[in-house]
């Protein structure tokens, strides 16, 4: 199969993981992974391999611990907290470049690591696709399989609507991204 059918093919299960009506889909594992995103200055890679799906299974009970202690003007505080799902929005004092596009807006859930982007599901897929096309020459391996996968899907609390959320999903039971030791205030107490 050439690669552009796969990668409409991806983008049709995007969509589909979306909620949004696709006539097919091909299972996210079988895409050709994006390449490797680019921050415009970066003082870790930590960030930019939590949203490329580059965080090793055995890195994701630390991950909030890690990017706190990089880039702690950036993840000590949220700008915003949501719940039903948890989730924390931050903003970071330079946008970051992952899966073709460009935000200051990070959110963090339970399992997810997200870039808050501004345009539709419709747009932000296009420029996924467009993303995938110009990386078939620096694929990046091994990233998605049955532990990541890529998620697009449009924003739905107050403050997200109209705008897409794009990043990884690490599905490691037991693990909570939103977990550390610093923020043991938010957990309920038996």
């Amino acid at each position: 199969m050439r690669r552009s059918s796969k990668t409409v093919f991806f983008v049709l299960a995007a969509l589909w993981l979306a909620g949004v009506p696709v006539v097919s889909a091909q299972s996210v594992t079988d895409v050709p992974p994006a390449p490797a995103p680019v921050a415009a200055s970066a003082p870790s890679n930590t960030l930019l391999d939590a949203l490329a799906c580059r965080t090793a299974s055995g890195d994701l009970a630390t991950l909030l611990q890690r990017l706190r202690r990089e880039r702690p003007t950036e993840f000590t505080q949220t700008e915003r907290q949501f719940s039903a799902p948890m989730m924390d929005l931050y903003r970071l004092a330079e946008p970051v470049l992952a899966w073709g596009h460009h935000s200051d807006a990070v959110v963090i859930t339970d399992n997810r690591v997200l870039l808050l982007v501004d345009d539709s599901i419709e747009q932000a897929a296009a420029q996924l696709e467009r993303a995938l096309e110009d990386s078939r020459d620096a694929p990046l391996s091994g990233a998605l399989d049955d532990f990541h996968a890529l998620v697009v899907y449009p924003g739905e609390h107050a403050g997200l609507r109209q705008r897409t959320l794009i990043g990884c999903e690490y599905r490691m039971p037991g693990v909570s991204l939103l977990a550390d030791p610093a923020d043991a205030w938010r957990i309920p107490q038996p």
